[in-house]
């Protein structure tokens, strides 16, 4: 069994950098990048950017929906790009935000979760709006598996606010009670359990830190959504070691070129060194 999700992250994030970057083949970066939408297109764009963003940082993050439209072949393109980024020693975090209970839930696990699953992913998020519980099996094969998954507990899109900040009988809010509940089930130890909180919250981010003091934090909304390091650092504070900041459109912008991409990457990364 490989070692625990969070244990590898930490010793890559020292290595190289904590940065985790978004591999996002939308139909607007494809043709950003003078790339056709199609089959081809999307494993130039993933072959390209791997190539020069794996070896520089911990994650990478492709997003299923953008190989999902593409068919059959564009999944076929989303396992080659989780084997590349894993060649370079990267881990890859697959972003499909599944949800749902009992063998739906367990279906989900086999196909993206673990180096026995159809698609191999060392972590993946998922959605808890059916319930946490409901998770459970997924839970289970992040620890036999020494994977992680990254439970959305506070989005920064603004049509998420009003659920996750809806307030429960006991006087939590849903993000909150999603807090409480990821910090119980990890244990004393950083766990596989991860939480999704955007980089745009302000002090509410490093509330919801606090309240999961055992658990990675995977910190969209840097870049293209109006984040910047600099906020993530402040408004982390001392739970800023657990970030894992995520930044898709503001390196794939950059490309095509190498060159400047790797410059993109490099300019996130450096100042993520000093935690």
């Amino acid at each position: 069994m490989p070692l625990p999700f969070p244990q590898r992250f930490r010793a890559l994030a020292r290595e190289r950098s904590p940065l985790c970057v978004g591999v996002d083949p939308s139909a607007e970066s494809l043709k950003a990048w003078g790339l056709s939408d199609d089959v081809s297109g999307l494993r130039a764009f993933c072959e390209r950017l791997v190539a020069v963003a794996a070896p520089l940082v911990a994650v990478m993050k492709p997003q299923a929906a953008f190989f999902e439209r593409h068919g059959p072949e564009g999944m076929a393109v989303l396992r080659d790009t989780v084997a590349a980024i894993q060649r370079r020693g990267t881990l890859a975090l697959i972003d499909v935000k599944s949800g749902d209970i009992g063998s739906t839930v367990i279906a989900y696990g086999d196909a993206y979760l673990g180096p026995n699953s159809a698609y191999r992913g060392d972590a993946m998020t998922v959605s808890p709006y059916l319930g946490l519980a409901a998770l459970g099996p997924i839970f289970d094969r992040a620890r036999s598996a020494g994977g992680g998954v990254f439970v959305v507990v506070r989005s920064s899109n603004p049509e998420g606010g009003a659920l996750q900040r809806a307030m429960m009988a006991d006087g939590r809010s849903v993000a909150e009670q999603l807090a409480d509940d990821i910090a119980a089930a990890n244990g004393s130890e950083i766990g596989p359990i991860g939480a999704v909180v955007g980089a745009t919250l302000g002090a509410e981010a490093g509330a919801l830190a606090a309240r999961m003091p055992n658990a990675l934090l995977l910190v969209p909304g840097i870049g293209a959504q109006g984040a910047t390091i600099a906020d993530v650092r402040r408004d982390f504070g001392p739970h800023y070691a657990r970030v894992i900041p995520s930044v898709s459109r503001g390196i794939a912008r950059a490309g095509p070129d190498p060159a400047a991409l790797r410059k993109a990457v490099e300019h996130l990364a450096e100042p993520l060194a000093a935690t």
